[in-house]
């Protein structure tokens, strides 16, 4: 940033109007001193000429202050920006690619259904056929909501079925087919224009090759294409990340350069070029000069996607326009004053203007004496002139330290831990709406619907549901068991070996097993209570849970699949991205998270050994009652130290706790040392 600086101040400071401000009044103050001090020098001859020497100095020493100051209004200003911007661009793109890399699960996981591999390898498919598969997908795309289209192709690149029946596709030459069927990778990730979708602008499609069986080197029957909803999810993420009010516009930067995502495609068109690599710049764009910050994503899981960027742009001439309110009533000057966290160059000049304003008015006091002495009266009102212009420097330059820190850099601290809040519980509620999906989905598993469909499952089906379990489990490592039960709640079947023993036990009501075997509608679900349990080792998890209905008799419920999340390491992980970090990405000293319930129960905590899930927070209780989607900041003391508190509370993702009937209120909270 320093090198930015160096190459922008004049532009910069030219489009601060609070600098502009504080420059004006006090260079009518230094003339107006200048004009007095030369009265001074005309009319009083009796008085020392040291005296006005002296103060000719000291409006220099003020002069050279002013100069340290706006320099450090300039810095602290440009901070918070940039900390603004940076933070919005670099949560677009990791936002984005945690959701890609669950559909990289998706793509492999669906393409090795056992009813699309039956529908590919036969000979002469029926329209009944046809239709079964595409209801079949059509059911898959209910769960997750994320994708618009699911094709699947014959290895020649003829469609045998699809779900949207608005596209007009029956065969493709599209070269992502061929790419697919010569890849020895899991999946291929394609985004450009395809007639795939012929009406779309662009796709983001997830194939993976169909293969008689989970050995790949088993014959090859096809290719599965997932469409994903891309325009959708990025109107989400911008609507999320852009406050009513901002000026900025996010978007989403390719390999090459070229905007593939726009929160304002009037100001920003897809396919504009930006050239350069990611960090902070000013760009000249369309005979205006912008501040742009790109950023790469951190990648997730270790998954980067196609190389894509995060990107956030402001108008030069009105991104420093808008003064930030804070978030509360209080004031904030004693705390920031005594805060480590206090630059120590501002710390410098507040102290060093009143010292050099009493100074003066110690020169004031002497020349008042000398005058007096000398019977000098048609001096004293060009001292009194003097010591007050001296008064309202350091008026001036206090005011504007003030300002500084409570309306720009103590509001972008409190805006940043408000927004960390925020991110976290959005990530929280991604994260679970594929939790949602997942049980409900692996309930429609034909082999678990034919087994259960039996009086009691045999050994060869037991050994074949438990592979299945196993094989998903290895998929999605999120969970620490999977479990199979039939419609009196017992276990039937688990993917984790050492688990087995729970074979044979009968659910309580707890788990949420009780509840999921009332309803046979496939887009129910149920989640147990956060709470502790044996199916977790007697820890406190999160349990989702689906019923199993008959393949004839949809309406009937033969059992349930229950999914045990593994909310210890998940929910911290989640907490520790988005805790702040230092130069060198460890989290800053003192910082941590947490996850709690209404009632101030914890349910996950981050980098603070003291807290554990359960325990109850013992933070203002007004910050638990925020309401559904809202987000609060404030200075708050807990345990004798400071800390700048961001709060959030969840509301839901897509349809996941908005439409689908399930109310589980999350608050996150950040924890910030001050």
């Amino acid at each position: 940033m320093n090198e930015f600086l160096q190459s922008h101040s004049t532009k910069l400071l030219g489009s601060m109007p609070v600098v502009k401000s504080f420059e004006g009044r006090l260079a009518s103050l230094n003339d107006w001193w200048g004009k007095i001090t030369l009265i001074g020098k005309i009319n009083s001859h009796n008085v020392a000429t040291t005296i006005l020497d002296d103060m000719s100095r000291t409006q220099l020493k003020f002069g050279e202050l002013q100069k340290q100051l706006t320099h450090n209004l300039l810095v602290e200003n440009l901070q918070k920006l940039v900390l603004d911007n940076s933070s919005k661009a670099q949560v677009a793109i990791d936002l984005l690619i945690r959701n890609l890399f669950e559909r990289t699960a998706d793509v492999g996981f669906l393409a090795t259904d056992d009813d699309i591999r039956v529908f590919l390898g036969s000979e002469n498919v029926s329209i009944e056929q046809t239709q079964f598969i595409e209801n079949r997908l059509r059911e898959y795309v209910k769960k997750y909501s994320v994708y618009d289209e699911i094709i699947v192709f014959d290895t020649e690149g003829s469609v045998k079925a699809h779900l949207d029946k608005t596209n007009p596709i029956c065969h493709s030459n599209d070269a992502l087919l061929a790419a697919t069927l010569k890849s020895e990778q899991d999946y291929v990730e394609t985004f450009r224009y395809s007639d795939l979708q012929s009406n779309r602008r662009h796709s983001l499609i997830y194939s993976c090759k169909i293969t008689q069986t989970d050995d790949k080197s088993s014959p090859v029957l096809g290719v599965l294409c997932l469409c994903f909803r891309f325009d959708d999810e990025m109107s989400g993420i911008f609507d999320g990340l852009l406050m009513p009010g901002d000026i900025g516009v996010i978007a989403v930067i390719d390999r090459e350069g070229q905007v593939i995502a726009s929160s304002d495609e009037k100001l920003l068109p897809l396919n504009t070029e930006f050239k350069g690599d990611a960090g902070l710049r000013m760009l000249n764009y369309r005979r205006h000069d912008y501040i742009v910050n790109m950023r790469r994503t951190n990648g997730y899981q270790g998954f980067y996607g196609l190389g894509w960027r995060g990107q956030m742009m402001t108008a030069l001439d009105k991104a420093f326009s808008r003064e930030e309110m804070l978030l509360s009533r209080n004031s904030y000057t004693e705390i920031i004053y005594q805060a480590s966290t206090f630059p120590k160059e501002l710390r410098d000049i507040h102290t060093a203007s009143s010292d050099i304003n009493t100074d003066l008015g110690l020169l004031v006091l002497n020349g008042q004496i000398a005058s007096a002495r000398k019977n000098a009266t048609e001096f004293m009102p060009v001292l009194e002139a003097i010591k007050q212009i001296g008064s309202d420097i350091t008026t001036i330059f206090n005011a504007s330290i003030k300002s500084l820190q409570e309306v720009t850099v103590m509001s972008s601290h409190l805006n940043n831990a408000g927004f960390l809040a925020s991110l976290a519980v959005d990530i929280m509620d991604r994260n679970l709406y594929e939790r949602a999906n997942d049980c409900r989905w692996w309930a429609l598993t034909s082999a678990f619907r034919r087994g259960l469909s039996n009086t009691a499952l045999s050994f060869a089906e037991t050994r074949q549901i438990s592979e299945i379990l196993q094989y998903i489990n290895a998929l999605y490592t999120v969970y620490t068991n999977l479990y199979l039960y039939d419609s009196q709640g017992r276990i039937l079947a688990v993917s984790a070996p050492q688990q087995q023993m729970l074979v044979g036990i009968k659910l309580d009501e707890s788990s949420g097993a009780t509840e999921a075997l009332k309803h046979s509608d496939s887009q129910h679900y149920t989640v147990s209570a956060f709470e502790k349990t044996r199916l977790y080792s007697n820890r406190h998890t999160y349990i989702y849970n689906a019923a199993i209905t008959d393949l004839d008799d949809s309406r009937k419920v033969l059992g349930g699949i229950g999914i045990v999340f593994d909310s210890e390491p998940q929910f911290e992980s989640m907490l520790n991205d988005v805790l702040p970090r230092n130069k060198q990405g460890e989290v800053l000293a003192g910082c941590f998270g947490v996850f709690a319930q209404r009632n101030q129960t914890i349910i996950a905590v981050a980098n603070n050994p003291a807290l554990k899930p359960g325990d109850t927070l013992e933070v203002d209780a007004a910050f638990f009652g925020l309401k559904t989607g809202h987000r609060s900041s404030e200075v708050i003391q807990l345990n004798g130290t400071s800390y700048i508190f961001g709060v959030a509370v969840s509301k839901g993702y897509r349809e996941y706790k908005v439409q689908d009937g399930y109310r589980n209120d999350v608050i996150a909270m950040v924890f910030i040392p001050f």
